[in-house]
């Protein structure tokens, strides 16, 4: 098995210490999750903490499995650089989906979790290897 390439660990890591951080101090999820706007939580800088941030030990594991089996073929490829651009470009894509559809619904709640940067790296690998089997 290979190491972790360097951009793939570093997400890796900050997740893992922002939920270690989060079980340490219940304020950190109310301070740096994404609020709606009209809540009157909301901070624009939201908008990209909410990322390393989970709901549970099974949010956080299932969504680094997928950042380890899908963004270290894809960072091996682009690069740490090009990986990172796409991760967040991908979390703020849907930090404002999420903002509009809360916006439009009324809704109150905060959101957490990598999936919006997930999701875009398994589009990206989607479109970089159309024809992967599972290999690992």
């Amino acid at each position: 098995m290979s190491s972790l390439p360097p951009a793939v660990l570093a997400l890796i890591l900050t997740s893992v210490i922002a939920f270690l951080a989060q079980s340490l101090s219940e304020g950190l999820t109310g301070t740096l999750a994404l609020w709606p706007i009209g809540s009157g939580a909301f901070w624009p800088l939201q908008a990209v903490t909410y990322a390393s941030l989970h709901g549970s030990i099974s949010h956080l594991a299932f969504n680094m499995f997928g950042l380890w089996m899908f963004g270290a073929d894809l960072e091996r490829v682009w690069g740490p650089k090009r990986l990172l651009m796409l991760y967040v470009v991908s979390v703020l894509g849907a930090a404002v989906a999420k903002l509009g559809v809360a916006t439009m619904s009324g809704s109150v709640y905060p959101t957490v979790g990598a999936s919006g940067g997930l999701f875009g790296i398994l589009v990206a690998f989607a479109m970089v290897f159309p024809h992967a089997r599972s290999c690992r």
